[in-house]
């Protein structure tokens, strides 16, 4: 199985499958031809075969006999059910991808009548414009052309993170529920921009700039988020005036306590 060739089969159309599939297509727009989807009735794949120009199959049945990798796209509680429906129709010669959250790859391969290779992602929104985080872990079929082939595929939507299993329920709080977080401190910092007297696209442009830009400073440059911090503030200054009424009205306590509440739903959840 290599990349260029294998046939994507998504089993459900939700939000995370909508993004997966434009983001496959921004890549390589031949990859359109090669992606099937199917759902249980709802229209979404019908919407994103239309939108899209990939193939939308009726049944869940024909889209494994077609696919190479069978991407579960379904909700935590559905995984058993759709697996079981079509396991018959699993070979070891397909590799299964689940973005499901919550489901370990042992009880994926334990729910399959035969040993196919099984792979765990948790994507993040990111993944539709090909700038997603995907935390990865791998059953027990590792070092194998199907993994590798998995791993190509899922790497065309973003940065593929190899976690450890028992790390995922933080992946998921940090950077799968990461873009809600962030989204509601930059509303806010847009909101301040306004406040103080910009117009609402004047303060939008300087914001994504300026994330985008810091982003990147962090990256290209390996620093720690601290010595950017301390790079900005000058004392006296009004990144210093700035950081200090944030401390005091517990804006870094507020974070980490969201980070965890979600952490600890994830656990929940699966």
């Amino acid at each position: 199985m290599t990349t260029d060739a294998a046939t994507l089969g998504l089993l459900g159309a939700g939000n995370i499958a909508s993004a997966m599939v434009s983001g496959w297509v921004r890549a390589d727009p031949s990859m359109a031809g090669r992606i099937l989807v199917t759902d249980r009735g709802s229209g979404r794949a019908a919407a994103l075969a239309e939108r899209d120009g990939v193939r939308h199959v009726a049944a869940n049945a024909d889209l494994v006999e077609q696919a190479d990798i069978v991407v579960l796209c379904v909700k935590p509680v559905d995984v058993e059910r759709v697996l079981r429906e079509v396991t018959a129709l699993i070979t070891p010669a397909k590799a299964i991808a689940s973005v499901a959250a919550g489901v370990r790859t042992a009880t994926l391969e334990t729910i399959l009548d035969v040993d196919a290779p099984v792979f765990r992602f948790m994507p993040n929104v990111g993944v539709k414009v090909g700038a997603g985080t995907l935390a990865y872990s791998a059953g027990r079929f590792t070092h194998t052309a199907a993994e590798q082939a998995v791993r190509d595929t899922f790497t065309l939507l973003g940065d593929v993170v190899e976690l450890d299993e028992r790390l995922f329920d933080a992946a998921t709080a940090l950077s799968g529920s990461g873009p809600a977080f962030l989204g509601l401190i930059l509303e806010a910092f847009e909101d301040a921009g306004i406040v103080s007297g910009l117009a609402y696209g004047d303060a939008r442009r300087l914001l994504l700039s300026t994330v985008s830009g810091t982003a990147e400073l962090l990256r290209a440059d390996d620093l720690a988020c601290s010595a950017l911090r301390r790079m900005v503030t000058s004392p006296g200054g009004t990144a210093a005036a700035g950081l200090a009424e944030m401390e005091r009205q517990g804006v870094r306590g507020a974070v980490i306590d969201g980070v965890l509440a979600a952490m600890r739903r994830a656990g929940e959840l699966g």
